[in-house]
């Protein structure tokens, strides 16, 4: 009787409901990451046209020395669009994309308002 009123409570669909939402929150994230990923570059870039504006984090403003820094946010982009449909989706891991969608967000809008005090 405990498995016929799982089934009739959904407990099987819901499931599968649940792996569906959890796999596209995470697509939706990693969509977010990569538009942020191309915001930061253009505003950080666009800081960094004005004189006197300088990187002020050391491992990007060795990534922007070299011209390396849109490639390698591209290689890890490919590899998270590349890993999602294969893994287990688990709360957690679409909990950490949001937090460093919520990151690259703070970051682009930081760029924004340090551009509007320049202009």
């Amino acid at each position: 009787m405990g498995a016929i009123t799982l089934h009739a409570l959904g407990a099987d669909d819901g499931g599968d409901t649940r792996t569906a939402n959890l796999r596209a929150s995470a697509a939706v994230a990693v969509a977010m990451i990569a538009v942020l990923n191309l915001a930061d570059i253009l505003t950080t870039n666009a800081v960094l046209h004005h004189t006197g504006a300088v990187e002020a984090n050391p491992l990007a403003s060795a990534l922007l020395s070299g011209g390396r820094v849109g490639l390698i946010k591209a290689i890890v982009l490919l590899g998270l669009i590349l890993r999602i449909p294969k893994r287990v989706p688990t709360v957690a891991f679409s909990a950490v994309l949001w937090f460093v969608a919520g990151f690259y967000f703070l970051t682009v809008f930081s760029n924004l308002l340090v551009l509007q005090k320049l202009s």
